[in-house]
């Protein structure tokens, strides 16, 4: 049987000014916590680096610290920030579980809490776990409520905990450690089979318009309709290929890989490519959003 999940979510967004964010954080806290008997509060947060490292820690004021200090720890580089969070969420109900004591965990990851409920969450085996952790706190009478505040919220610890997060990216890395997840593993790959073309990309960019052009409409959320989110996409990868990105078949080296053949469309030859359909094929062009 599946222990009763109990998560709270702070009432507030960033429109409010914040000493009245801040209020409603400290109410929520203090809101949940009365309903616990001798409440302990952890704070647990995950962090992923500009260059891929990732880690997760936690921290709690009311508790006496491990001897070897806050529970935190180096991930798999480019993990998901939720991979991360997730991970944080596990130490915390270890913890927990360890010295028999209730408390709330305030974490700032809606999507990591949403992920303990969900039928086909992220990182099934790391939620499995957190499951499994929280079915033993309910054996042993503990009680454990998941709080959520959002990150922008200035709380007292929220300097300590994203201090604490991004310095367990700096930690060395781990043999043995968390096996990454499939999305983790398709960033790795990803990344670097573009690595070439992104580091070209960045000595041009100040003195290209094309780059400069793509970077503002890769980086702004259009509001579309079906069409205009078609259109949207279309002009993406349709920059993609003349900043000269490739599909992974193409860069990944493989001896057995098929040469190019002729279009099934227009039947030119050598032209079974991604940029020959999106750009140049003329049976298709008339079709493709201006």
């Amino acid at each position: 049987m599946l222990p009763l999940l109990t998560v709270q979510f702070t009432p507030t967004c960033k429109a409010h000014p914040p000493v009245l964010q801040k209020r409603l954080g400290l109410d929520a806290i203090a809101s949940v916590s009365a309903t616990i008997v001798t409440p302990q509060r952890l704070y647990t947060d995950g962090s992923v680096q500009a260059d891929g490292t990732a880690g997760c820690a936690v921290f709690s004021p009311d508790l006496v610290p491990p001897a070897e200090g806050w529970v935190w720890r180096r991930l798999p580089a480019q993990s998901s920030s939720t991979f991360c969070e997730l991970h944080g969420v596990l130490d915390v109900v270890r913890l927990l579980c360890e010295r028999c004591l209730n408390g709330v965990v305030i974490c700032d990851s809606q999507a990591a809490l949403h992920a303990l409920s969900s039928p086909n969450p992220v990182s099934c085996h790391l939620v499995n776990k957190i499951l499994s952790g929280l079915a033993m706190s309910h054996d042993r009478s503990l009680a454990i409520t998941f709080l959520w505040i959002p990150s922008h919220v200035s709380l007292s610890y929220s300097d300590t905990m994203d201090r604490l997060a991004k310095a367990a990216c700096g930690l060395p890395a781990c043999d043995v450690g968390p096996a990454p997840s499939l999305r983790c593993l398709r960033t790795r790959i990803r990344t670097a089979s573009l690595l070439s073309t992104a580091d070209r990309t960045t000595t041009q960019r100040a003195a290209s318009v094309t780059i400069q052009h793509y970077d503002a409409f890769r980086h702004h959320r259009f509001k579309y309709r079906r069409r205009g989110l078609w259109v949207r996409k279309h002009n993406v990868v349709s920059a993609r290929l003349r900043l000269g990105y490739r599909p992974l078949w193409q860069v990944a080296g493989l001896r057995d890989e098929p040469q190019y053949t002729s279009c099934p469309l227009c039947h030119s030859p050598n032209s079974n490519y991604l940029r020959h359909y999106c750009l140049e094929c003329p049976a298709v062009r008339d079709l493709l959003p201006r």
